[in-house]
């Protein structure tokens, strides 16, 4: 056992200095302001750094004409990004806690960035311990989801600028484990230590509050979660109302005197109870193109082709404002790696959901429904976001980093089962045939790069499932020397599965890594640098 924790420290160790080097890369190769609003970020801390107060969003602070002219010249010397101070509408925290940083490093960029990477860090060992909580027992798993946070591109280069995301996905993860421990110690009967965490709920939410607009959906989900946990008050073997009311507060009391003082003073500023700015912030950011008339421009169709295909690759990795992309074969890759945890995870569930004992009753209470609840609020939040603007950017979906951390990991362990495997190849091969049949209804011809990568991925796939655990016990057998009399119990045998699963499940996260160290010198740099 203790052999077992101490390899997991290990390799958690190793994920967050792989991640640590990953985010000083981004941070040191992503040319100036080349994140998306990272000059408006930037001049809202030089602001507190400076003025020595909070900033108000004024009529003028957002120019597109002049944005745009920034980002075309790739913001050259010359040209001030003053004038750029569209979020300073945003609530205050994360820009609090980066004025030292700004005075340390004498009003520099990176300084600034690398204080966002170490944010990123807390994220990485934050989603490790929510995956710890939600599936006990099987470290690998954790490690995996530690990796994927860790690694993810988008979230990389994301983590190494500077915005406000990086402290809101902080607080998110850290209000998710508070939770998942809380459902824990009810599970325990351990009544007083969980109220102590549903307190640390309410206070991280309330600092979400203070943070970003995309922590308020933890109050939803925490609320769901208390209820559906607690049950229906006054049934049998169910919490009494007075105990739920009492929760309830726990978690909404210190979350509501968080956000009480900022939400009056946007009142008092911004007038018409615009708590959060938004109305003003929608009047003051005009330009930019509505839903509504992009659709009847374009149509539903286009939309959502849209809406699918950016935001698809946007959540693996588009850099720069949103315009830098990735070769199309390496967004084809990881389409194929999609696949293989979408496989995984369905195949994962169909056969936990098929036990004799499977109730939804109970899944309901369990953490994996709390981290599935997170993923919805999170859609429920982009759709809402994107009914109002065009803005179809995956990194609105890492609010719910801990849950799509978990289906990752849990996928691709998965799906270099035998089975799953066998069905992953075939959906993959299945995949190279509908798109020869698409491209050709629809008069053109098919991407030779999606039949090659799709086609060998999905015989790969298959031969691995057909082969596993044959080829490999007749290596053993050959190894262990039929004539030379040596047993051939279990510590000469190599086992079917378990020598390769974790190595092909390693590779994985490896194939990654190769990308992100690739993407600032073959991407960013190259088509971001004045």
């Amino acid at each position: 056992m203790q052999r077992g924790f101490d390899a997991t420290a290990y390799v958690l160790i190793t994920i967050l200095i792989v991640y640590a080097a990953l985010g000083i890369l981004f941070a040191v190769k992503t040319p100036p302001w080349q994140n998306p609003d990272e000059p408006a970020h930037y001049n809202y801390i030089a602001h507190v750094a400076t003025e020595g107060r909070l900033p108000v969003l004024r009529m003028g602070d957002y120019d597109e004409a002049y944005l745009e002219r920034l980002k075309a010249e790739k913001f050259p010397p010359d040209l001030s990004i003053e004038p750029v101070r569209y979020e300073s509408h945003q609530p205050p925290l994360y820009y609090l806690l980066a004025v030292p940083f700004y005075w340390m490093g004498q009003g520099g960029l990176l300084a600034l960035r690398l204080f966002s990477v170490v944010l990123g860090g807390g994220v990485v060992l934050l989603v490790f311990l929510c995956a710890r909580a939600a599936v006990a027992g099987a470290p690998h798993i954790a490690l995996g989801a530690a990796g994927f946070a860790a690694f993810l591109p988008m979230h990389a280069a994301l983590m190494a600028s500077v915005n406000n995301d990086v402290l809101a996905e902080l607080l998110i993860a850290g209000a998710v484990l508070a939770l998942l421990r809380w459902q824990r110690m009810e599970a325990e009967s351990y009544e007083a230590r969980g109220a102590r965490h549903l307190l640390v709920v309410g206070i991280l939410i309330g600092l979400g509050f203070l943070t970003k607009a995309t922590a308020y959906l933890l109050l939803p989900v925490a609320l769901v979660v208390v209820i559906i946990h607690s049950g229906l008050p006054g049934s049998a073997g169910k919490s009494s109302a007075g105990k739920l009311i009492k929760r309830l507060v726990l978690v909404t009391g210190p979350a509501l005197l968080l956000g009480l003082p900022w939400w009056i003073r946007n009142s008092l500023i911004y007038g018409n109870l615009d708590i959060l700015g938004l109305s003003r912030h929608d009047a003051v950011v005009t330009g930019q193109p509505t839903a509504a008339a992009w659709i009847a421009e374009n149509g539903w169709g286009a939309y959502w082709e849209r809406a699918w295909t950016f935001t698809s690759k946007s959540f693996w990795g588009v850099f720069g404002w949103l315009g830098v992309f990735m070769d199309a074969r390496v967004y084809t890759i990881l389409s194929i790696l999609t696949v293989l945890a979408a496989v995984g995870i369905l195949l994962r569930f169909w056969a936990n959901s098929d036990r004799a004992e499977w109730q939804w009753s109970r899944f309901l209470v369990t953490p994996g429904m709390t981290l599935i609840l997170l993923w919805l609020a999170t859609w429920a939040a982009y759709a809402w976001y994107n009914s109002g603007f065009i803005q179809h950017q995956g990194r609105y979906l890492f609010p719910a980093l801990p849950a799509w951390s978990l289906l990752f990991a849990i996928g691709w362990w998965t799906v270099f089962e035998r089975r799953a495997s066998l069905v992953a190849g075939g959906v993959l091969l299945a995949g190279a045939g509908a798109h020869v049949a698409v491209t050709t209804l629809a008069g053109g011809a098919a991407d030779r790069w999606t039949l090659l990568l799709f086609g060998t991925a999905g015989a790969g796939m298959l031969l691995y499932g057909l082969l596993s655990g044959r080829v490999i016990r007749l290596i053993a057998a050959v190894g262990a020397g039929d004539q030379s009399g040596t047993p051939k119990g279990p510590s000469n045998r190599l086992r079917s599965d378990g020598d390769l699963r974790p190595i092909l499940y390693t590779c994985l996260f490896l194939v990654v890594v190769a990308l992100d160290i690739a993407i600032p010198f073959l991407y960013i740099v190259p088509q971001l640098s004045s």
